[in-house]
C-alpha cells in the first residue's frame, strides 16, 4: 500500500484552500523547499479585520511522509497560540495508523491517543478502514466504525489490461 500522505497531499490541500477567494479565511503558510511546515488560518471579517484562528504544524519523516499534524487554536485573551490536537501517522508495510490525541492543559502535554484510525490493503485495490474511541476509563478502546474500500472498477481495470 502506497503512504497517500506525503509532503505533496499537504501542499495540494494547502493551493486548493488559498485559492478561494471568496472565502472567509485567509491563509499564510511557512513553505521551504516546496515543504509545508505551518499553515496559519485568519478569518476575514466583515469589516476586513482580520482575526487568527488556527495554526496548523507539520512534520515529515526522511520518505516525505507526514508524521505528526498539530492544531493550535488562537486564544486572543493570552495573544497566543496554544495546543489543541496532534494527528499522529504510523506507517507499516501493508498501510498507516491516524492516531488523535487532545492537549491537556493542566498537565502541559498530549493525552494518550482518543481515537485511532487504521488504514490497511487488505487485497490489491481493497483498503480496510477502521476506528476505535478510547472508553471513559481512558484504559482500553472500543470499535466504532469499520468499512472496506475499493477502487472504482475503471481504475483497476486500467492497471490490469494495460
Amino acid at each position: 500500500m502506497e503512504s497517500i500522505i506525503t509532503i505533496a497531499t499537504v501542499l495540494t490541500m494547502y493551493f486548493n484552500a488559498a485559492k478561494d477567494v471568496n472565502a472567509p479565511y485567509l491563509y499564510n503558510s511557512d513553505l521551504e523547499d516546496g515543504v509545508i511546515h505551518k499553515i496559519e488560518v485568519y478569518e476575514q471579517k466583515a469589516d476586513n479585520q482580520m482575526c487568527a484562528k488556527m495554526e496548523y504544524r507539520y512534520s515529515y519523516d526522511d520518505q516525505g511522509r507526514l508524521t505528526t499534524r498539530e492544531i493550535m487554536r488562537w486564544d486572543s485573551s493570552k495573544q497566543t497560540w496554544v495546543n489543541d490536537v496532534r494527528h499522529t501517522y504510523k506507517y507499516y508495510k501493508n498501510g498507516y495508523n491516524i492516531e488523535t490525541s487532545k492537549w491537556d492543559a493542566a498537565r502541559q502535554t498530549y493525552d494518550l491517543p482518543s481515537e485511532v484510525t487504521l488504514y490497511r490493503e487488505v487485497a490489491p485495490s481493497l483498503t480496510s478502514v477502521k476506528t476505535f474511541k478510547m472508553n471513559a476509563a481512558k484504559n482500553d478502546m472500543y470499535l466504532v466504525n469499520s468499512l472496506l474500500c475499493m477502487e472504482d472498477l475503471e481504475s483497476i481495470s486500467d492497471r490490469l489490461f494495460a
